[in-house]
């Protein structure tokens, strides 16, 4: 089983969603972060002032798959993640060693 954990721009989630559904990938996490990196740094303005933001807001997409449906979901998330710009974000993949069900009331592992 992995991980996927993708950086990508809010307002590309629902491409991502749509890609991922139709791959037949239904769960996932989403996260708001902020962060520094290649994308071009905005301006703002505060009472006539000028300022750089420093920081891009971001979503982390966080989702589970057995290792067969990982090209797939990779596929799907930087297909509707892509506008070919800098700042389109990343794909990050580890392993997953063991996943537990709560829900039951007891911690029991999940078999695929």
């Amino acid at each position: 089983m992995k991980r996927i954990e993708a950086i990508i721009r809010p307002e590309r989630l629902g491409q991502v969603a749509a890609l991922l559904e139709s791959a037949g990938i239904n769960g996932f996490t989403i996260t708001d972060v902020r962060g520094h990196g290649t994308s071009p740094q905005a301006t703002g303005e505060y009472r006539g002032h000028q300022y750089q933001m420093l920081v891009a807001h971001k979503l982390l997409v966080s989702v589970f798959v057995e290792d067969d449906e990982l090209d797939t979901a990779i596929s799907a998330i930087a297909g509707g993640a892509t506008t070919g710009k800098a700042g389109d974000g990343f794909v990050a993949v580890s392993e997953v060693t063991a996943t537990y069900r709560i829900s039951t009331g007891a911690v029991e592992p999940i078999t695929s």
